[in-house]
């Protein structure tokens, strides 16, 4: 009653702090929650995609690679997109490089050759062909069955042990040099290349005049025969002795008078007429009337006129260099050097030799390319050539799984990898002199593609050069391999720089070595990113010693905390993030033909899932 201004202070002051003091109790205690133990990350659910562009539906020709979200940072988005490559892109080539077990297979190869092989599937003239190379022979069923779905199982071409077709890598319209010269170049990749050239030189000048002495003589040359003649000096020499009767020479058969007497019946008709001289019945030798006289078990004689007047001008001028390169060159060598050679050569030429499956599918006899002889296919169907094939839109695979003979496989896969690519090239000069036809384009997957990497450095073959001119001719080079160092491993020197450079999309999934690691980040490129940097300093005044513990201490510190930002250059992927990629992730630098798309974040789809559902709902439910 004395002081009512001091009472109502107080009073009010009283209903102040009943609402101020459960404030500042309950802010104290709950951001104590959220600071230690209440912190939760907004959950962000993935956003729906675009639906996924049936393949056999689109007028276009592009390739979805996969499901992009936050480019830079994994995780799911509100707005994802679908990542595509035009055709345009797809000419310039896609390599996939995927350790054990990352997905490159499922994810990449099966789904990209199911968009390729699919494209205008109910069209003949427009539908893709290509060729498949692969090493565990089950990549080869995949593709029958994608084909066999949409309606193309009469496109699918397989060369294998047990294939009703058969292959001759020397059958085709090369000159000696050259089929020599991809032999040596062959050898030189699956045993590498020595110091010295000579013997590269040896082997190219021995297989090409051993190659062009069965052209000239028959028009018809085998591996197995270019082995025979290779390490039998005397199979050579009668081989040239041959290809000079049939040269210079008219041929006759010759039968005894007393045969002919015998047999006039059967003889009848086919021109015998008697020598005096001789004592025989002769007709001109051809291949027909020595067949009969076979088939019918009359024995008879062969007689050869030389005749150079008659003698095709050309193949005489080849037949005196082989010659001269027997007489003058082949023979001067020493026994020892000349052995040397073959040994180099015979180690390649003789797997086509010792096992009689491999002889009898890739080294054919020469009735198997003629029709008249070879009716109902009795010697096997031969294979048309990749320009037939490649413009009737097929699908050549060639099945010969590499644990069976892995030099073997990759011989046979190197072979019919440069007549793929000389084919394709081939069709430079014909878009060019057509540019009112339409041209289909041309597939070559490989899986496993280390096996069949070939450079040329200085010679003109090399998978390097052919990737560099294939976006002309149309050709979509898809290739897959486990990393960088084994295509290192596989290809001499630095060449394997020259190669990746021809592919300007590449798909990174998970690595799982270092060194294709750092090569995969340093391909990704660097950016300037903001770095947070912190510091905390103490001072102390009227410091002091302590005499219990002998340390400096002081009544009065301040202690000061800083938080700073800089701009520094850095990797946009570091190592750390391909080696930790998940199964169907993928760090993708893609191309589309005219402009590189920055290094993003690409969920792929593996053939087993559907493609419309998102990748994180697959990765909660399992699917993955």
């Amino acid at each position: 009653m004395r002081a009512p201004h001091a009472f109502l202070s107080f009073q009010y002051l009283y209903n102040i702090v009943l609402f101020t003091t459960p404030f500042m109790v309950f802010s104290a205690v709950l951001s104590g929650l959220y600071i230690f133990t209440l912190k939760v990350r907004r959950h962000i659910s993935p956003g729906r995609l675009p639906r996924y562009p049936d393949p056999r539906k689109r007028n276009e020709l592009y390739l979805t690679v996969g499901e992009v979200h936050n480019p830079r940072k994994p995780g799911p988005s509100e707005t994802p997109r679908w990542l595509t490559i035009p055709e345009r892109g797809l000419f310039t080539g896609i390599a996939i490089f995927g350790a054990v077990g990352s997905g490159k297979t499922s994810c990449c190869m099966y789904p990209f050759a199911e968009q390729t092989l699919a494209y205008k599937a109910a069209d003949k003239e427009e539908r893709i062909g290509g060729l498949i190379l692969e090493v565990k022979g089950d990549f080869c069923r995949k593709v029958k069955g994608i084909l066999d779905r949409h309606e193309r199982g009469e496109d699918y071409i397989e060369i294998s042990l047990d294939s009703e077709y058969r292959y001759n890598p020397l059958h085709n319209d090369l000159d000696a040099y050259a089929l020599a010269f991809s032999i040596a170049s062959l050898l030189n990749n699956l045993f590498g290349r020595g110091k010295e050239p000579f013997w590269q030189q040896a082997y190219t000048n021995l297989v090409k005049f051993i190659i062009l002495l069965h052209k000239v003589a028959y028009n018809y040359v085998t591996l197995f025969d270019v082995y025979q003649c290779a390490i039998s000096p005397t199979i050579l020499e009668e081989r040239i002795r041959e290809a000079e009767e049939i040269v210079l020479g008219r041929h006759y058969v010759a039968i005894k008078p007393d045969v002919f007497g015998a047999r006039t019946a059967d003889l009848a008709g086919h021109g015998f007429v008697h020598d005096p001289k001789e004592d025989r019945y002769l007709a001109p030798a051809t291949p027909q009337l020595r067949e009969t006289l076979q088939n019918r078990g009359i024995g008879f004689e062969s007689r050869s006129v030389l005749d150079p007047a008659q003698a095709d001008a050309d193949k005489l001028e080849q037949l005196e260099a082989v010659k001269r390169w027997f007489n003058d060159d082949w023979k001067r060598i020493e026994p020892k050097l000349r052995t040397s050679i073959v040994e180099g050569i015979s180690v390649f030429l003789s797997l086509f030799d010792d096992n009689p499956k491999v002889k009898k599918v890739f080294c054919p006899k020469k009735e198997c390319y003629d029709p008249a002889k070879n009716v109902n296919n009795i010697y096997g169907k031969p294979l048309p050539s990749f320009s037939w094939l490649i413009e009737k839109g097929k699908v050549c695979a060639l099945n010969f799984p590499i644990g069976m003979n892995p030099g073997l496989a990759k011989a046979l896969g190197v072979m019919m990898k440069l007549d793929f690519e000389r084919a394709v090239l081939n069709r430079v000069p014909e878009i060019e002199a057509h540019p009112e036809r339409y041209f289909r384009q041309v597939l070559f997957l490989c899986d496993e593609y280390q096996h069949f990497a070939t450079v040329g450095e200085n010679d003109p073959t090399g998978d390097e050069k052919f990737f560099s001119l294939s976006r002309q001719p149309k050709c979509i080079p898809i290739i897959a391999t486990q990393s960088i160092s084994s295509l290192k491993s596989a290809l001499p020197g630095d060449s394997w720089r020259t190669l990746l450079q021809t592919f300007r999309t590449k798909i990174f999934l998970a690595l799982s070595d270092d060194f294709s690691a750092r090569t995969a980040s340093e391909l990704c490129g660097r950016e300037d990113k903001l770095k947070v940097s912190y510091n905390l300093s103490e001072s102390g005044h009227d410091a002091r010693v302590s005499l219990l513990t002998g340390k400096a201490v002081s009544h009065k510190a301040n202690i000061t905390a800083s938080k700073s930002y800089n701009t520094q250059s850095d990797y946009r992927f570091d190592m750390k993030t391909f080696t930790e990629l998940r199964n169907a992730q993928s760090v993708t630098i893609a191309y589309d033909g005219l402009n590189p798309m920055p290094p993003m974040f690409c969920y792929l789809k593996p053939y087993f899932n559907d493609p419309n559902k998102s990748y994180f709902k697959q990765l909660a439910e399992g699917g993955l």
